[in-house]
């Protein structure tokens, strides 16, 4: 469903800057960011997401505190399309975040009653709507923290809970990390753990979901140009299961 709008960061990933432009009525700078993930798996929050290797475009625009944009994962296997747009607003360290996760079929079936784009009944929508608020710190303190809840759409029928389930109600599925950055020889290590508080999206019940860490390494193709690689443990002790994700970045 990725975070960020897996984000995207995971949370939200939000591709890579590649064109600058000016506004004409503020004459404040405006940032295009276009980029593109090639990975292995897309594996988000502890749940691997269309059981094949996947493409994860983002596109956004940001100037000053705001930042919007679009980001998407397609299975190579087409059994799983996201969509997701986003909104972060940031004031120094902390990031205030509204996702919309689109997701109209999971492993080729429909994933709400209603899968229209522009259906957005709230019993009936394949869209789900997410609030998180996050804190990066700086490289004198490298902490991480996010938190997220969904709020309203296809956030229901998950089985764990009758009263819910019959009555299409929200299950307010939340979850929440914290991550520590490790830096080793000019490359970057991400320390992360991940729970959720009750059963809903991530679980049946509270505990433990997505634990790991992710190291990224640069190489140098050419004298002009650089790849970006990254590589993720994923364990998941709620659901007994671990991954190994291997991305690039374009």
């Amino acid at each position: 469903m990725v975070l960020l709008f897996s984000c995207l960061i995971p949370l939200c990933s939000v591709g890579n800057a590649q064109e600058n432009s000016g506004s004409a009525n503020s004459g404040k700078k405006l940032k295009l960011n276009l980029g593109a993930d090639l990975v292995s798996r897309y594996v988000w929050r502890g749940t691997d997401f269309g059981n094949s290797p996947a493409i994860q475009p983002t596109l956004s625009l940001s100037g000053k505190n705001l930042e919007i944009g679009c980001w998407s994962s397609v299975s190579t296997n087409n059994s799983l399309r996201e969509i997701d747009l986003f909104a972060i607003y940031s004031i120094r360290n902390f990031s205030l975040m509204v996702t919309d996760y689109y997701v109209p079929e999971t492993n080729g079936l429909p994933a709400a009653p209603d899968i229209r784009y522009f259906a957005f009944n709230d019993k009936n929508t394949a869209h789900s709507l997410e609030a998180s608020l996050q804190y990066k710190g700086d490289e004198n303190f490298p902490i991480s923290l996010i938190g997220g809840v969904f709020v309203y759409g296809n956030d229901k029928r998950w089985g764990y809970d009758s009263s819910k389930d019959s009555t299409s109600a929200t299950y307010y599925s939340t979850y929440f990390e914290a991550g520590y950055t490790l830096v080793l020889q000019d490359n970057n290590l991400d320390f992360f753990v991940g729970i959720t508080p009750g059963a809903g999206a991530y679980g049946p019940r509270a505990g433990f979901v997505n634990l790991g860490i992710t190291a990224y390494r640069t190489i140098r193709i050419s004298e002009t140009f650089e790849l970006p690689v990254k590589g993720s443990l994923v364990l998941n002790p709620q659901a007994s299961n671990v991954f190994f994700v291997l991305g690039i970045t374009i």
